[in-house]
């Protein structure tokens, strides 16, 4: 028999807590079933396990994150390069504890922990998705402000982005006579929320010192997408891939007011006949880039985030997540897919 290791925090209820309910069906797979936190981990406090083979699947460290790396006293605007880098040093305490553990054991992975931070880079994942053919939004490499002005003046819609953040948060738009951002800016100081909750956007717009400052912080640049409108609502789809196949699409909707389509920004789920309204020409090109993503990625389980375009024709992949929440489990129980889908993959 084969042992699947779930690591993750039970405070994680949107995807843990989810998985670790459909834990009885590995036995039906004649699999084991083990699961651990993070911090025993870092403990050395790893399970004992009698299976030569172990699958691992990890979850997000909330409690480490909230703890070590996004605390209430970090320092610095948030999303900058030492979230990055703490994050990654975390994996790797966390692969040398396993392998040190399990050194006489063959261990494989649901996805690769030297692969799992790279969607924190949101500069080095547009790289890499372009680089494989993959459409992404346009980068601008500008950290001057009359440059910037220039291409607003243009007719430029532009997102500045923290380059290391996650949720939607330490978003700002710029078009010509519209600037808002979900940043604070006082005293001549950006501020960010010490929390996943509040962050609203206000209008900003005009302040050049604001930009100024945004500009020397760890940010990427980007042009707006121009998204084909259904209803007259913007959309974007949140397509779920495992293993090579795409077992579930999500769509979510905002007003073409509103800056973006994050859940945790105001946007709402759609039902599953939403998709019904969109040319199968659409759904087949999310289909197709989001495969390529998680590819080019080296991704076996991953939630990519797709909009299109205004040609209807067309799609933009703006994110791929290593750590997508989980669906509702009335409406798609992914846990329970994956179990089959893991004791599938490592059967032999």
């Amino acid at each position: 028999m084969k042992t699947l290791l779930a690591v993750g925090d039970m405070r994680d209820w949107d995807s843990y807590k989810k998985f670790h309910k459909q834990r009885r069906l590995f036995k039906k797979y004649r699999f084991v079933f083990k699961a651990v936190d993070y911090k025993a981990i870092l403990n050395d406090k790893l399970p004992k396990i009698r299976s030569k083979e172990i699958i691992i699947f990890f979850f997000f460290p909330f409690e480490y994150w909230d703890k070590k790396i996004e605390t209430k006293t970090y320092k610095g605007v948030y999303g900058n390069k030492s979230f990055y880098i703490k994050f990654n040093e975390f994996w790797k305490i966390v692969t040398d504890k396993i392998n040190d553990c399990y050194s006489n054991k063959r261990i494989s992975f649901v996805n690769n922990p030297s692969g799992i931070s790279l969607d924190r880079d949101k500069e080095a994942t547009k790289k890499i998705l372009a680089n494989a053919g993959i459409q992404v939004s346009e980068s601008y490499f500008i950290r001057d402000v009359d440059r910037m002005m220039e291409l607003l003046d243009q007719g430029k819609k532009l997102f500045v982005k923290v380059r290391y953040g996650s949720m939607g948060k330490g978003i700002t738009y710029l078009e010509k006579d519209r600037w808002l951002t979900n940043f604070r800016f006082r005293n001549g100081r950006i501020v960010s929320k010490k929390s996943d909750y509040g962050w609203t956007f206000s209008e900003i717009t005009g302040n050049k010192r604001f930009l100024r400052e945004l500009l020397k912080q760890d940010i990427i640049i980007e042009e707006a997408i121009n998204p084909w409108l259904l209803k007259g609502r913007k959309f974007d789809l949140r397509l779920y891939v495992c293993f090579g196949k795409v077992i579930y699409i999500y769509p979510r909707s905002n007003d073409t007011k509103e800056i973006t389509t994050n859940i945790s920004q105001g946007a709402i789920g759609e039902k599953q006949k939403f998709l019904h309204r969109i040319p199968k020409r659409i759904l087949d090109e999310a289909v197709k880039s989001a495969l390529k993503a998680t590819k080019a990625m080296n991704l076996n389980f991953a939630g990519v985030d797709i909009m299109p375009n205004i040609d209807c024709k067309s799609v933009t992949v703006i994110e791929v997540n290593t750590f997508p929440g989980f669906p509702k489990v009335r409406i798609f129980n992914l846990g329970k897919y994956l179990v089959k889908a893991i004791c599938k993959k490592w059967k032999h």
